[in-house]
């Protein structure tokens, strides 16, 4: 469990490049919101790859830079806090609208927080801890937004936002009602 604990990130970078392989051969047997979903599991993996691997000072940076901790190797982001948040957390959190991609709340969830992360990752080490970069801003801004647009696309074809049936929707009335030349 230690080897896990110590390298959960490169062992979700492993499993990145075969989630990528994986719906090379089968996205076309998938619907476009389950495949935008599996492809921001994946980016999920890659940033995270980014954040604590290569370059992979993120826990330093967000320690030290951001939270002006005194023990920036140990607190608030140590070893197991970013594997609870990051890989226990996180991957159920991304895995569900593969699982069950007709619930559309629980894709844009993850969607909204990789839009976050590009944000957050983009302004807040750069103001905060001077730093030029903050790592994980290319693999969000590059892989989280466009899948994430595309993800609202792609519902949005498939069963367009706010349109159903039921009490609170109102029945439409034919051009001619509307015009008031209704017959009499």
């Amino acid at each position: 469990m230690r080897h896990y604990r110590d390298n959960w990130f490169n062992i979700g970078a492993v499993l990145a490049m075969a989630i990528a392989g994986a719906l090379t051969l089968s996205h076309r047997g998938l619907s476009r919101s389950r495949l935008f979903s599996a492809l921001n599991l994946a980016a999920l993996m890659v940033h995270q790859f980014e954040e604590y691997s290569f370059p992979g000072y993120f826990p330093g940076l967000l320690n030290a830079g951001v939270f002006k901790s005194d023990k920036p190797d140990r607190y608030p982001l140590n070893t197991n806090s970013a594997l609870i948040v990051n890989a226990v957390v996180g991957y159920p959190f991304y895995l569900l609208p593969v699982l069950f991609p007709k619930r559309r709340s629980l894709g844009l969830a993850p969607v909204l927080f990789g839009f976050g992360q590009a944000a957050f990752h983009g302004i807040v080490p750069p103001l905060r801890a001077k730093a030029r970069y903050g790592p994980g801003f290319l693999s969000a801004f590059f892989l989280h937004v466009p899948i994430g647009i595309n993800y609202l696309r792609a519902v949005g074809s498939e069963r367009p936002w706010g349109g159903g049936s039921g009490p609170a929707r109102r029945p439409t009335r034919s051009p001619s009602l509307r015009s008031g030349s209704a017959r009499r």
